[in-house]
């Protein structure tokens, strides 16, 4: 269900936040009706007490009248305490379930949604934009709550004491309120405006900081520094907007609170000399008055709070609300490993104008070895993100086994596939959480991780480390160095015991040394299985049972490493004899300094 679809009240959609907390919150709700009865009755208490010293009670008098009063702040107390922890708590709750349910909505995206949004602004959503929520929708909706009751109560309670000056007050609230509805609109633009800044500065942040080899190695220190700055400064501007409109409305609301006790004092006072009024009254009514208008004043304070809440968190429901139609699970499918792609057209959503393949065709059998090569853009990567179904072809099919691949069996087909990059995908955790990684549905043993490190070629040098297969590898693995992290790929993908591999330029980055030990590797892995080659190495393309050819994104030639280098005017052979020559370049130059 897509968010233009979606008619929730945004107002409601934030409320419904609670309905599974909703025992928790009455219980708080209750001390809460404790604590506002304590407070209605305390300006009456001091009445009481004054117009006692009035008529001159005697001692023991107060002392049972203080005892008393004694005993109901110590029950306020409580009761605070309790309604203080459930509230907040709750808070920290809801935040929790927020968070899960947008990392889930995240997680649960398109590979076309990724590649349209920065990662860094996804985390801010996660981490400040959800926050917003935690004061605003416990602890904040019950004190506007617990205000609300106290304002109904003390406008009882004002209209008991003395109708007339009551009627002095009436002016007043309704201008607050109306001062809150205006206020309302403006803050929810603006706030929405600023969680957006802040997830632009995030984003700048995170791309730099992702990068600092690189911005270090090309002396960029000073422009990541300027274009953080310039984004800080936008958000700042954005900031201070927000804040000067909610001064101005703060201001206006505390100008009317302190006109109204003015008032009060005023016509109170006259109603005290013509004996219509008692000092033990007017100081019950300035007190209840008090309580009126900081009451009023906070649930429109809250009101601005929560329009503010309400465009903050606005881009979060989108999010949630965006989830992707669920297709039913499909039961696992036990492939052979035979692969066709028929008639393939596609071309990337952020890019519809641009083939990046055109018309593909071509099978693989199980078992059979196949290289894709040709120059960069040729559409080599894109057929592997076809294979993993990261997208879907405008027209044409691609199938597994004789079984179409479509989004609702994708993700059982990706069961029986696995990947190594030429950059290994690893997480900054132990290298026995990254190999375990291949295994979903279970936890992996250490047993089984270490099998498939033997395998890899990567067991010694593993246990070489002082924590073993603990070590922490770092951000992308950045702990290891370009042959420890391709085989940890390669234990990775061994574990996984996929039916069909694609091999992404694997050994392209390594020196001669490291690459000797990956492909050695990689032959027990490709052994028996379906391989498809991303390559520009020699050496590992003619390893391939068959070449696919490709040249802006179709398919130019395809044969054996044989037969299409005897087709010297064909692409292969101009591509392969500038390889040769660069070879021979390197191996003469290495000669001549030996």
């Amino acid at each position: 269900m897509t968010s233009s679809s979606r008619k929730t009240n945004p107002h409601l959609e934030r409320l419904q936040l609670l309905r599974p907390f909703a025992g928790r919150l009455a219980l708080g709700l209750l001390f809460m009706v404790l604590t506002v009865m304590v407070q209605l009755a305390y300006p009456k208490a001091i009445a009481y007490f004054i117009d006692g010293m009035s008529e001159k009670k005697s001692e023991s008098w107060f002392i049972m009248l203080g005892s008393l009063m004694l005993g109901v702040f110590i029950l306020q107390a409580i009761a605070t305490t309790l309604r203080y922890y459930l509230f907040e708590s709750t808070g920290y709750m809801i935040v929790t379930r927020i968070r899960r349910q947008l990392f889930g909505a995240l997680i649960g995206k398109k590979i076309s949604f990724f590649d349209r949004h920065n990662v860094g602004e996804l985390s801010n959503r996660l981490t400040a934009d959800v926050e917003v929520l935690h004061e605003t929708l416990t602890m904040g909706a019950a004190i506007s709550l617990r205000c609300l009751c106290i304002l109904i109560g003390g406008v009882t309670m004002l209209l008991i004491i003395s109708p007339a000056l009551t009627l002095m007050l009436a002016f007043f609230i309704p201008a607050s309120l109306l001062l809150s509805h205006w206020g309302g609109k403006r803050i929810r633009k603006h706030s929405r405006n600023m969680q957006q800044s802040q997830a632009d500065c995030g984003k700048t942040a995170y791309e730099h900081l992702a990068n600092i080899r690189l911005v270090h190695a090309f002396n960029q220190g000073r422009t990541a520094a300027r274009r953080y700055g310039q984004s800080t400064e936008d958000a700042l501007n954005v900031s201070l907007s927000t804040t000067r409109m909610m001064a101005a409305f703060r201001g206006w609301s505390i100008f009317l609170v302190y006109m109204s006790l003015l008032v009060t004092l005023w016509f109170g006072a006259k109603l005290i000399l013509e004996d219509a009024l008692t000092i033990g009254e007017l100081t019950a009514f300035i007190l209840y008055s008090t309580m009126v208008t900081d009451a009023a004043s906070a649930v429109t304070d809250f009101w601005s709070e929560w329009m503010r809440t309400i465009g903050a968190t606005e881009r979060i429901f989108e999010l949630i609300g965006e989830q992707e139609e669920i297709a039913p699970p499909v039961a696992a499918l036990a492939l052979q490993g035979n692969v066709a792609f028929r008639d393939v057209v596609f071309a990337y959503p952020e890019r519809p104008d641009k083939l990046a393949l055109r018309g593909i065709s071509f099978t693989i059998a199980a078992g059979e070895k196949i290289a894709l090569v040709g120059a960069s853009g040729a559409g080599k990567s894109t057929i592997a993100s076809m294979l993993l179904g990261f997208y879907e072809a405008q027209q044409g099919s691609i199938g597994f086994d004789g079984t179409v691949l479509t989004p609702a069996n994708a993700s059982a087909m990706r069961d029986n596939i696995a990947i190594v990059e030429q950059e290994p995908s690893l997480f900054s955790g132990s290298i026995y959480e990254n190999i375990a990684f291949a295994v979903s549905e279970r936890e992996a043993s250490l047993e089984e991780v270490m099998a498939a490190a033997r395998l890899a070629n990567a067991h010694d040098f593993i246990q070489a480390f002082p924590q073993g297969y603990e070590t922490i590898v770092g951000e992308r693995g950045v702990q290891l160095s370009g042959g420890q992290k391709q085989r940890v790929a390669i234990a990775r993908a061994l574990l996984r015991n996929p039916r069909i591999l694609i091999l992404d330029e694997a050994t392209s980055a390594l020196d001669s040394a490291s690459e000797v030990q990956v492909q050695n590797a990689l032959d027990k892995l490709m052994a028996g299985r379906t391989t498809i080659i991303i390559a520009h190495r020699y050496s590992t393309i003619v390893k391939a049972d068959r070449i696919l050819v490709l040249e802006q994104g179709r398919i130019a030639q395809q044969g054996s490493h044989r037969e299409l280098m005897q087709d010297t005017a064909g692409l292969y052979h101009y591509l392969m004899e500038n390889q040769l020559a660069q070879y021979k370049t390197i191996s003469e130059a290495h000669a001549e300094a030996a």
